[in-house]
């Protein structure tokens, strides 16, 4: 039993000086076996903070807050082409993917890394942690999974067997995660892929609702997706978001590719009757157009 303890150490370990509640808070104290195994136990439910002092991590991890397994399957798919072994987590909401690294490594190749994920797969990156690349303050933490899984399987917060999508106990996944760390000479070529962004800003007050003449400044093929629908193995959401890179590729001004973005969602039911569904699109646009092509990768 000690040993799964210490093995689950050897994943999650962060900063050892403070960790977060699970209602929220912070707590500035020592973190040591025994928060890990009040965890575990259910006694005391933590989340890790991932950066410490000189800006290394020994994990990383991306959140996926809608009920998507494809979009988690997607991530994973793109860490695996490099040779990169990740995790999906179920979540209250969603799903997690995780990497876990086998020794300290620089914040910015293991952020920057699942950036590249992200962008290969064309999934908006909402919360990938670290969230900083160098240690200031605390940062954020994450909430660990497994609650009281020495005890019990938790209702959330597993792990997914990767062939068949199942939960995973605590002991089937500390088996398959030790052999499955990653070196930083397989996240470092993932990690110069990523293209740096600039912050651009779409004002929706001032975005005319004329699809006609918002499809005057698409590409022909852009034309036939929004007529058609999303076509291939591409779920509605990732059709979305290649249909805006394909669009700022070929020119489209920003505020016609989210009116079209707009008008296909709404056919399309994706975002459309979610109470956030102008800030989800919103956010897609200014990322895949604040893009910086020219940018270098300097960790």
């Amino acid at each position: 039993m000690n040993d799964a303890i210490e093995t689950f150490i050897d994943l999650f370990k962060g900063r050892g000086d403070a960790y977060g509640t699970w209602e929220g808070g912070s707590v500035k104290a020592g973190v040591g076996y025994s928060t890990f195994a009040k965890h575990l136990y259910g006694e005391e439910l933590v989340g890790i903070y991932p950066l410490v002092d000189d800006s290394t991590v020994m994990w990383g991890c991306t959140d996926i807050d809608v009920d998507e397994i494809d979009l988690a399957i997607n991530i994973k798919t793109a860490f695996q082409i490099k040779g990169i072994q990740s995790f999906i987590e179920k979540t209250r909401r969603g799903y997690h993917v995780w990497v876990f690294a086998d020794e300290w490594i620089p914040a910015p190749i293991m952020r920057r890394a699942f950036l590249s994920a992200h962008e290969v797969v064309k999934v908006p990156a909402k919360e990938v942690n670290p969230k900083q690349e160098e240690a200031t303050g605390l940062g954020n933490y994450v909430r660990l999974p497994y609650p009281n899984g020495m005890n019990e399987m938790p209702e959330n917060r597993y792990m997914l067997s990767e062939q068949t999508l199942e939960p995973m106990t605590l002991k089937e996944f500390l088996e398959k995660a030790v052999d499955a760390r990653t070196s930083i000479n397989l996240l470092r070529p993932l990690a110069e892929l990523h293209k740096p962004r600039r912050k651009v800003t779409l004002d929706v007050t001032s975005v005319r609702q004329d699809v006609q003449e918002a499809l005057d400044y698409v590409s022909p093929y852009i034309a036939t997706i929004w007529r058609n629908g999303p076509v291939g193995t591409l779920d509605r959401s990732n059709i979305l978001c290649m249909m805006v890179h394909k669009m700022r590729e070929y020119g489209t001004p920003m505020n016609y590719a989210y009116t079209i973005l707009v008008d296909a969602d709404k056919r399309w039911g994706k975002f459309h009757n979610r109470p956030d569904a102008v800030e989800q699109l919103v956010k897609i646009v200014e990322d895949i157009y604040g893009i910086d092509t020219t940018g270098e990768f300097r960790p």
